[in-house]
């Protein structure tokens, strides 16, 4: 993770940005090749999607679906 990255997460947890930790733990994903790293990093982000409602949330628990790190809904195929 840069330093960037990782002070804009110290930033937006400073300031409760629930919004802004999505989209950057969801970047911190996609910015490692380390899988244990991206699996956190996409966990944190679906916990903050979930916790305030955001639609982002469907398209992270498919890829922590696809990481073997959650398993799909019981209506899902």
């Amino acid at each position: 993770m840069t330093e960037a990255l990782d002070q804009a997460l110290l930033a937006a947890h400073a300031q409760n940005d629930h919004l802004a930790l999505i989209a950057l733990y969801e970047h911190a994903a996609e910015a490692t090749s380390n899988e244990p790293a991206r699996g956190f990093f996409l966990t944190q982000a679906y916990v903050f999607a979930l916790d305030t409602g955001d639609a982002r949330a469907d398209r992270l628990k498919e890829a922590l679906v696809a990481l073997g790190r959650d398993i799909p809904a019981p209506n899902d195929p």
